[in-house]
């Protein structure tokens, strides 16, 4: 980290099929190598699967990034000699950061056979509260 100057946040353009910023985020968190045409095919075929099964998958997919943000984090406070943890609340961009990590994952450790599979399997799971990216958050609050 830079001790002169706050780094600045750079601009994420939205993506070029639905227009959001958080799935354009989304898509370069399961980018590998700068592949991002095969993240982009991922993306979308997961929620093309979950549109198949007659469910809007922009809802399906923003109410799985909601329901996995955690809002509380126990961070290490020095005091003394000693180091406790502390329960702190989390800032909104950081939420949603870890939120799209645990989802990827999440989807990464399932049994599936592809990857579009697995990550349409795991919105779905985590837009009705169950998955083990919500055990994750469960375990996070849990601390």
């Amino acid at each position: 980290m830079s001790r002169k100057r706050k780094a600045p946040v750079r601009k994420v353009y939205p993506d070029p099929k639905f227009h959001s910023e958080i799935i354009s985020k989304f898509i370069n968190s399961i980018m590998y190598d700068g592949k991002r045409s095969t993240a982009e095919k991922i993306l979308y075929d997961a929620l093309d699967k979950i549109k198949s099964k007659n469910e809007d998958p922009l809802k399906i997919f923003n109410t799985a990034i909601n329901n996995v943000k955690p809002n509380l984090e126990c961070r290490s406070r020095r005091v003394g000699g000693a180091t406790y943890q502390v329960p702190m609340e989390v800032r909104s961009s950081r939420s949603q950061a870890l939120a799209i990590r645990w989802l990827i994952d999440a989807s990464r450790k399932r049994n599936e056979n592809t990857m579009v599979e697995r990550l349409s399997n795991e919105l779905m799971d985590a837009a009705s509260n169950r998955g083990s990216a919500i055990k994750k958050r469960e375990d996070t609050h849990k601390m």
